[in-house]
């Protein structure tokens, strides 16, 4: 979804921030209005996915703030997806939030992407106008990793210090799951207690997701304190939800958050 030069935001700006620890995070960034948007891709994504473009779409249209950015080891962020962790990631999330936005944001996470967006909520509560998840899948570490691998896995794991897992989108090409990214995830974990956030919730999740289990977005919304959450289910949508009419319901319900919340 190409820039056609209407609306009204200004052109994407992209830029490097620096981390303190001497790592950097890649970002592209729309000024104008608040609340702002802030997207979060999915593990081994990007920042230049069909979602991400989208909602920078509506961003410019309606001449408010986006920012989109790679977390560290992805797209054009310096470093390995294999040397990360959820605590990292989380930790770039927050960095945007503080160095690149100001004011109320509406956070929309992917996936990964979405475990991150609440972590993030979770420290900067002032911060956060709505959440948009979607396949949001907090704890995949654990649940969707660990508690499916066999019992020669978990060994290759202990013991080499990593296992191979297969790519959903390029099957010639497994992942590499090392030991740390499990270990860390359970410092994160999030579906075993509640998910004390106050801001408006929305949980757009597909029934036919091969990935994240559509039940996970009930089990998100079980633990939410919040009251305004809603979860919208896709009878024949899949993990990436990226069809054009995917793409039309997520944008409704991103600017629908971001309208709600009203100018800043």
């Amino acid at each position: 979804m190409a820039d056609n030069g209407t609306g009204g935001g200004k052109p994407a700006g992209a830029g490097i921030l620096a981390r303190r620890d001497g790592t950097s995070i890649a970002y592209k960034r729309l000024e104008g209005k608040g609340p702002g948007i802030v997207f979060l891709h999915g593990f081994h994504s990007d920042m230049e996915g069909g979602k991400a473009l989208a909602l920078e779409d509506l961003c410019r249209r309606d001449g408010r703030a986006f920012v989109r950015f790679d977390l560290y080891g992805h797209g054009i962020s310096p470093g390995r997806v294999e040397d990360g962790c959820i605590g990292r990631w989380a930790d770039d999330a927050v960095a945007v939030l503080d160095d690149l936005t100001d004011g109320p944001q509406i956070l929309v996470g992917s996936s990964l992407g979405g475990w991150l967006a609440l972590l993030a909520a979770l420290q900067r509560p002032r911060r956060v106008a709505g959440l948009v998840g979607v396949a949001a899948a907090p704890d995949f570490t654990e649940d969707l990793m660990w508690n499916d691998f066999t019992a020669e896995q978990r060994r290759d794991l202990l013991e080499k210090g990593h296992v191979l897992m297969p790519n959903c989108v390029e099957p010639d090409r497994p992942w590499t799951i090392p030991r740390r990214l499990i270990e860390d995830g359970r410092n994160h974990l999030l579906l075993r207690d509640q998910i004390n956030l106050t801001c408006p919730v929305r949980l757009i999740q597909g029934q036919k997701d091969a990935d994240v289990p559509w039940r996970t977005a009930l089990r998100i919304a079980d633990c939410l304190t919040a009251d305004d959450v809603e979860v919208i289910l896709v009878k024949d949508g899949d993990h990436r939800l990226s069809r054009d009419h995917d793409l039309a319901r997520l944008v409704a319900v991103a600017g629908d958050l971001a309208g709600r919340a009203g100018p800043t």
